[in-house]
């Protein structure tokens, strides 16, 4: 089966959609998410993105007219709760090498269960992370997404910090990956 990726086109159908994925993929193990929850933040928190933050980009992957991947990311820099977080909890030779003045923060990425292992994950990425004007960008992974750690690491993202504390709910990886050579 074949997929296209586009640009979200800004409707509430298709972010409907991203959310309803969004939630179906985020309720599995182990990131088990409310359902109900991720179906009302992720549409508000989108639409926050776009109208704050720099180089945003919420990518669909559709079958027909059916979303089944998405990757969500957007510039960040000082002021940004994601990027201050980074900068106080990151050691200082990570944060040196990792963590410019700017930078692009891969927010999410989820395939369907039923597209996975197809190649939509690597083909979201590569369009995330496509003509940006920052040399890094970082993503946090849970420390018990072996199955995504190892997706990054095939992707060329390199582990940052295996351990930070961004909530005090749960520690997540930060990974990173260089966009100029």
């Amino acid at each position: 089966m074949s997929f296209a990726i586009t640009s979200w086109d800004g409707t509430d159908d298709q972010l409907t959609q991203a959310a309803e994925l969004y939630a179906d993929v985020f309720a599995e193990p182990p990131y088990d998410e409310e359902r109900a929850t991720s179906l009302a933040g992720f549409p508000s928190r989108v639409k926050r993105y776009a109208a704050e933050k720099p180089e945003f980009r919420l990518l669909l992957a559709s079958e027909g007219d059916r979303v089944v991947g998405l990757a969500l990311g957007t510039g960040i820099g000082p002021g940004d709760w994601w990027w201050d977080r980074a900068s106080e909890e990151l050691a200082p030779a990570a944060r040196q090498a990792w963590l410019d003045a700017e930078c692009f923060c891969v927010a999410e990425l989820a395939v369907a269960a039923s597209h996975r292992r197809r190649g939509m994950a690597e083909d979201l990425m590569d369009a995330v992370l496509r003509d940006l004007p920052y040399a890094t960008a970082l993503l946090g992974c849970y420390q018990d997404a072996s199955a995504a750690q190892r997706l990054y690491t095939g992707l060329g993202w390199t582990v940052v910090d295996p351990a930070v504390q961004f909530t005090e709910e749960r520690a997540v990886q930060v990974m990173g990956r260089r966009l100029t050579d």
